[in-house]
């Protein structure tokens, strides 16, 4: 889980120089503050962010951020990656940019797995056959079809691939393995006539990320621009609505 919390001297120093705030009245105003930025944080600057450094983030990407409030008993509040109970978890693939290194297994590649035709050390990767959408990612339908068409084919293929049994559309026309000739590599292909074009090509080195999103830099940010202004704003919201000397 992607978490941030904010915290620590810079706070201490704002409330330190805020005179004539009954001490009462701090915890709740800091609690407000810090929950007010990383709203902020999570809902306008990362997905700002996101526009810039990814190219055509879809709408699940940019929502895909939730926030913790801060209570006044702990003085921290975090913006974190939302659970995802199906689908395919923004953490897997936001978590390589913001980190940096290797992606995780995704969801299609543990179905080709179970179908037998994708090793445990080995990497699907979209190949020039596989239509994408207006964003440039592939399309889950396309994806879905062709894992339908491989659960005809459970057990594994041979070194020479195989077609799949069963499945819609794609079935007869679908290729799994090393084609025979040239240096072309294994993968699942789809024939077209006398061609076979590459939907999936299968490698056994895992996607490499460098860090792209400045998910930490952009909250530490947020925080040391917005804490005080939201601070101020809560002190006067709480002073007039009782006694809290």
């Amino acid at each position: 889980m992607l978490t941030i919390s904010r915290s620590g001297p810079t706070i201490a120093e704002v409330i330190a120089e805020i005179r004539d705030v009954p001490a009462r009245m701090l915890p709740y105003a800091a609690s407000t503050a810090l929950t007010r930025v990383a709203r902020y944080a999570a809902q306008i600057e990362l997905p700002a962010e996101m526009r810039k450094v990814f190219s055509s983030p879809t709408p699940y990407t940019l929502n895909a951020l939730r926030i913790e409030p801060a209570k006044k008993d702990s003085l921290r509040a975090r913006v974190m990656v939302k659970n995802q109970a199906g689908g395919v978890a923004p953490e897997n693939y936001l978590q390589p940019e913001v980190e940096g290194g290797m992606r995780k297994h995704k969801r299609a590649e543990n179905a080709m797995r179970y179908a037998g035709v994708l090793r445990a050390d080995q990497y699907a990767m979209p190949g020039p056959a596989l239509s994408l959408d207006a964003a440039g990612n592939v399309k889950g339908a396309e994806v879905q079809t062709i894992l339908a068409a491989l659960k005809g084919i459970r057990g594994g293929v041979g070194a020479k691939g195989q077609r799949a049994g069963r499945g819609r559309k794609l079935a007869n026309d679908l290729f799994v393995g090393k084609p025979i000739g040239g240096d072309r590599p294994e993968g699942i292909w789809r024939r077209e006539g006398k061609r076979l074009r590459a939907l999936f090509v299968f490698t056994s080195s895992a996607p490499d990320y460098s860090r792209r999103l400045d998910f930490d830099g952009v909250v530490q940010r947020v925080a040391l621009d917005r804490f005080r202004p939201e601070f101020e704003k809560a002190v006067a919201s709480l002073a007039g609505r009782g006694n809290w000397q």
